[in-house]
């Protein structure tokens, strides 16, 4: 590589390192979708947990992001950087009987929801440790439903090495000729632009009835299931045929180097808005269903079974 290639490259790791999951709207989404399906006692556990917070409020379920590469949280949660994230390529294979497999390390968002989901559940946790606990399955849930947190090409990081040039949506859009905080990938389309598309304007609250209105009882029902492994191949199926893709079904361009990519409603976002959305709905409708399981023993799922 020639030296403007290296430096272009250390721009990239440096922004994706520090990437999120789906931004702070997308998990305030996905906890306000959570509390309207929560049973009472398992209600009244979370603001036990809370205090005078909300599910979705910042601190909250965008919280694990906050700690990232703090000294303090890595000494206290080590490598809680790999938490967000499940590493399966879609070029590796192209059979789609083949099963994917988890690292075997512990370091991965399955691992990692199950996790937090047993240690509310255990009732040994108290004050701080517990609502980190809740912190962590909230955020971790979300993330598990954004496609590019299951999926990679040619170590592109999820998207995160991939630029985009422009997203022109029909009530968010960002371009070139605009000032930006920072650089904007295909991951970030999925964890920012695409949510406010989606919000088109309105505010959380809105959005969260809008959502939680359109989720079907058949849906809810075939959703709640407690499987997170499950649904982390669900979402690599969805990057692998999706967001990795253009509307008309051609891979996106694999390309590391500015200007990127850009994204309009006919090529892109009006395709794949409909599976942002899902994905929101089933990322509330499961964290609900965890924290029900987690936290109310009378407890019984939409499938009409009661947790051991």
């Amino acid at each position: 590589m020639n030296k403007r290639t290296w430096m272009g490259l250390a721009v990239w790791l440096a922004a994706a390192v520090s990437a999120p999951g789906w931004g702070p709207a997308g998990h305030a989404v996905t906890a306000g979708i959570a509390e309207g399906r929560l049973t009472p006692r398992a209600r009244a556990e979370v603001q036990a947990i809370l205090g005078d917070r909300q599910l979705g409020d910042y601190e909250v379920a965008s919280w694990p992001d906050l700690i990232r590469g703090t000294a303090e949280y890595e000494d206290r949660y080590p490598r809680n950087g790999r938490w967000h994230f499940v590493e399966f390529d879609v070029t590796q294979w192209y059979d789609e009987n083949f099963e994917l497999a988890l690292p075997g390390d512990g370091q991965d968002i399955v691992t990692q929801i199950g996790r937090w989901r047993d240690a509310l559940a255990s009732g040994k946790l108290e004050g701080e440790e517990r609502l980190n606990a809740l912190r962590f399955l909230v955020h971790f849930t979300g993330d598990i439903h954004q496609p590019l947190h299951c999926a990679y090409r040619y170590g592109d990081m999820g998207g995160n090495m991939i630029p985009v040039n422009s997203f022109r949506g029909e009530h968010f859009s960002f371009g070139p000729e605009m000032l930006q905080d920072e650089s904007w990938s295909i991951h970030s389309v999925w964890d920012e632009a695409m949510v406010q598309e989606l919000m088109a304007g309105a505010g959380v609250g809105e959005t969260v009835q809008r959502l939680n209105a359109g989720i079907a009882e058949d849906q809810a029902r075939r959703w709640s299931v407690d499987d997170p492994m499950a649904w982390a191949v669900d979402s690599y199926w969805r990057a692998r045929k999706d967001a990795y893709r253009w509307a008309d079904g051609t891979p996106l361009p694999f390309k590391w180097m500015r200007p990127g990519m850009d994204l309009a409603d006919e090529t892109y976002i009006d395709a794949r808005l409909p599976l942002a959305k899902e994905q929101l709905q089933k990322a509330g409708v499961r964290l609900a269903h965890l924290l029900n399981t987690a936290l109310d023993p009378e407890y019984v799922s939409p499938t009409g079974v009661k947790p051991e």
